[in-house]
């Protein structure tokens, strides 16, 4: 259901509202905050369309509780190879109430569909994300 009469400031604002949810509580710190940071740097319109559309508008709908879209969120970014966005999203998955061993069982679910190279790499990328919380970063 899109909510026809939103100006594009009050979905910025639902978008930072969404942000925070998922990035635990900061508009700028967290894996959410720091894509927006960046991409603000080299492509703020692009930043903005993202805060508006993909979280205010997108992973603000109703009918599906934050942790089941944060699964499917890296089920897909594991199969489309999206490196970037898949450890977004698998900082995301995390704070919505997933765990690490739920992560991993979503990308391993992958190979079936797009097999062991592409799976492979989406473990890798959730290897990164479990380094970089735990202080293990290279």
């Amino acid at each position: 259901m899109i909510e026809e009469n939103l100006t594009n400031k009050e979905r910025y604002a639902r978008g930072i509202e969404k942000l925070k949810e998922l990035s635990g509580g900061s508009e700028t710190g967290g894996a959410g905050g720091e894509m927006v940071g960046w991409l603000d740097t080299i492509a703020p319109d692009v930043s903005k369309y993202a805060m508006e559309f993909v979280l205010g508008d997108v992973l603000s709908r109703p009918g599906l509780d934050t942790k089941t879209r944060e699964m499917l969120n890296v089920a897909v970014l594991t199969a489309i190879q999206a490196p970037i966005e898949l450890k977004l999203h698998i900082h995301c998955a995390l704070a919505a109430g997933c765990t690490r061993d739920e992560v991993i069982e979503i990308i391993s679910q992958q190979i079936v569909y797009v097999g062991f190279p592409i799976a492979i790499n989406g473990l890798h990328a959730a290897k990164e994300v479990f380094d970089e919380i735990d202080g293990n970063a290279e």
